[in-house]
């Protein structure tokens, strides 16, 4: 059985994985918790139902551990990565890792990646699981080009970018002259945003995919709490049909499709585990060329379940359930 560490426990994405490696024992035998941020270091929570205090993280924290799961932003989890055993494995949940620090993996899409020989793995930026799952069931398709707009949830930003547009909504509704702008320097209530642009999504999304065609992926940030959306245009060099098109999407193990997909929305995917699809649009005109609407939980599909994936795929042979 695997002993893993989770450092820097306390944010969203590393919470929820928590959580779901509870309903995962066959995964591991011990779960250690360490941090090097002072807030979070001393704090209680539980393991196995156990009262469990995370630990300050130091030079021989990772000793004896097969993998340890680093839950901060990507300059903390750079900054501790050469500290770790050579044995021991690295899986990296930070969404701003680039190619120069792991592996992407998707977990249905490239798990033969998976080497469990003390490197550096990445369970990569939400877009770029969502987009994965989408375009490696076309393969088959021979796709030309991708332009996807990604519609951003504010839980990327961790709790913090949630309350501040919890208290900007609740400034605007109140007619308070207060409104905290530290997280996205302008109102983010009721309001879209650009993002400035992340190319590691379009570079994993090839890695991952083994698809080397021209993408254009714009990020958007929008006001709602939790959940991607995708509108995403592809150029097919072979036309399959909607409905030929449809069944490849949802026969892949991570996509179902939605019960009403002209009222599909990000609120439909949370705590989901997987890719919801909507509607499927020929382009008119266009041969071999679509229109896809689908949307996904950052923070389940995106993230955790993304991640147990990735540590079932490092289990010795046999032994998980």
């Amino acid at each position: 059985m695997t002993r893993l560490a989770l450092l820097h426990p306390s944010g969203l994405l590393a919470t929820e994985l928590r959580e779901s490696l509870e309903r995962r024992n066959d995964l591991w035998q011990a779960l250690a918790l360490f941090s090097d941020v002072e807030d979070d270091v001393g704090s209680l929570t539980e393991v196995r139902g156990e009262a469990t205090l995370v630990s300050p993280l130091d030079g021989s924290s990772l000793d004896n551990i097969d993998i340890a799961i680093f839950g901060g932003n990507i300059e903390q989890t750079r900054a501790l990565l050469p500290g770790r055993p050579d044995a021991t494995t690295a899986l990296v949940l930070s969404p701003d890792a680039t190619a120069e620090d792991g592996v992407p993996v998707v977990a249905g899409v490239n798990l033969e990646a998976v080497q469990g020989d003390g490197g550096v793995l990445l369970s990569p930026h939400p877009g770029t699981v969502l987009l994965a799952h989408l375009l490696h069931p076309l393969q088959t398709f021979a796709p030309k080009q991708l332009v996807a707009n990604l519609l951003q949830p504010v839980s990327t930003h961790g709790r913090q970018g949630l309350d501040e547009v919890f208290e900007q909504t609740r400034s605007l509704l109140t007619f308070s002259s207060e409104s905290p702008r530290e997280v996205f320097t302008a109102q983010m209530s009721f309001n879209v945003l650009p993002v400035p642009p992340q190319p590691q999504i379009g570079d994993h999304l090839r890695t991952v995919t083994g698809i080397d065609i021209p993408m254009s992926i714009q990020v958007l940030q929008m006001a709602v709490f939790h959940s991607y959306a995708v509108s995403l245009y592809v150029q097919l060099g072979e036309d399959p049909g909607v409905e030929a098109l449809r069944s490849a999407l949802e026969a892949h193990p991570f996509i179902d499709p939605s019960p009403d997909p002209e009222l599909l929305g990000p609120i439909d995917a949370a705590a989901r585990d997987e890719v919801l699809l909507g509607h499927i649009d020929p382009v008119a005109g266009q041969p071999g060329a679509y229109q896809l609407w689908a949307v996904m939980d950052n923070l389940t599909c995106g993230g955790a379940i993304n991640a147990l994936g990735i540590l079932e795929a490092l289990q010795p042979s046999g032994s998980a359930n």
